[in-house]
């Protein structure tokens, strides 16, 4: 008995057909996102545009507020350094060591000048005045007349700067002598850094010290008034 053999049908699938809907998925996906990313531009431009604006809408409140800071930093410097240029007027009344040595000397050709006897002139022991100022002594002897001896102190007050005279007694030579015997000391204020902030401030002192000078030679030209 024969059998009937089955028709096997070969089905070819069109290689064409499935590429081509591969790019209709392909071309409606990149459609999708390409949507979105002009939704996601346009929101962030819009996000970026607003700021700006703020930004430019206060401009001036920042320019202003920027200007007043500087301003209030120049004016904090400039009390600054006037501060500090009170505390350098106050230290150039202190002598520095050189000074002191030249002051000491000097006492000499003074009491010449007034006819004074120098019986003893040296240094003493100095008291510190914290880590950087001293009180350096003189200790004296003089010989002369109290006039003479009153002229001679006039002339060592005369110096610019902090000097005291103390601890001095004063007694007749002799019960019959028109002349004293003046004993005492002299402290002298001494701050050994003094040439160093000198040269280092050279800069705040000239430039503060033209501005005293021309508000001296202002009030010197003002009219008084009647």
């Amino acid at each position: 008995m024969f059998g009937l053999g089955k028709n096997k049908s070969k089905v070819v699938e069109d290689e064409s057909i499935r590429d081509k809907s591969k790019f209709v998925v392909v071309g409606f996906t990149v459609m999708v996102f390409s949507f979105l990313l002009l939704i996601i531009s346009e929101i962030y431009t819009s996000l970026q545009l607003s700021k700006q604006n703020r930004l430019i809408a206060s401009t001036g409140d920042i320019q202003e507020k920027s200007d007043n800071i500087v301003l209030e930093m120049a004016k904090v410097g400039r009390d600054v350094n006037k501060s500090e240029y009170e505390y350098i007027k106050e230290i150039m009344m202190f002598m520095s060591p050189t000074e002191f040595q030249n002051f000491k000397n000097s006492i000499s050709g003074m009491a010449n000048e007034f006819n004074v006897q120098i019986n003893s002139l040296n240094e003493s022991k100095a008291d510190q005045l914290g880590k950087t100022y001293s009180i350096n002594y003189i200790e004296y002897q003089f010989l002369s007349t109290y006039e003479n001896l009153t002229f001679l102190k006039n002339k060592i007050s005369e110096t610019d700067f902090k000097i005291n005279i103390i601890e001095e007694e004063v007694t007749r030579e002799n019960p019959t002598s028109d002349k004293v015997l003046a004993e005492g000391k002299i402290g002298v204020y001494v701050f050994p850094g003094k040439e160093k902030l000198l040269k280092d401030k050279a800069k705040i002192i000239e430039k503060f010290k033209a501005e005293e000078e021309k508000l001296a030679e202002k009030n010197k030209n003002k009219p008084e008034n009647n």
